[in-house]
């Protein structure tokens, strides 16, 4: 299991720094055909936005397997240890659902937009779409990997 665990964070991170990378060379090229040929391309600004909205997802998914997200921790902190985690279970699994019915609709808005091409590029808005069902299973992932995490931590503490 730990190897799975590895291997998906490899690919998510990879995925995310070759996205970042793209969306850096996109806009630079983007500059340096305006500003020095003075001949904008037509099709950079609408890529850059696309691989934007993919990065933020995925910065969603490393934000979770990171434990980063913005949280107020005050009251959490404040609770008894058991209380303490058994609330944490339950957080996880309001994640875990909030994040399984993103994955049916973001794949039923996938599924709808498969023929409807983007104005410049050579490809239909399913593969914009497509991240938000494949982040959504990641956060459902990340969220089922801390949820095993917490039971482990609570049943040491019984």
């Amino acid at each position: 299991m730990e190897k799975i665990n590895r291997t998906i964070d490899k690919i998510v991170d990879m995925v995310t720094i070759y996205l970042f990378l793209m969306l850096f060379g996109t806009v630079l090229l983007q500059v340096f055909c305006r500003y020095i040929l003075n001949a904008p391309l037509i099709w950079s600004e609408e890529l850059s936005r696309y691989i934007f909205i993919w990065i933020s997802f995925l910065g969603w998914v490393l934000a979770t397997r990171n434990r980063t997200h913005i949280k107020v921790n005050i009251i959490l902190d404040s609770l008894p240890t058991k209380i303490k985690f058994i609330t944490s279970i339950f957080i996880q699994f309001l994640i875990i659902i909030f994040s399984t019915s993103l994955i049916f609709l973001g794949f039923r808005m996938t599924k709808i937009s498969i023929n409807s091409p983007t104005i410049t590029l050579f490809f239909t808005f399913a593969y914009i779409y497509a991240v938000v069902p494949i982040s959504a299973a990641l956060i459902v992932f990340y969220s089922i990997r801390e949820l095993i995490e917490n039971f482990k931590k609570f049943k040491n503490i019984n």
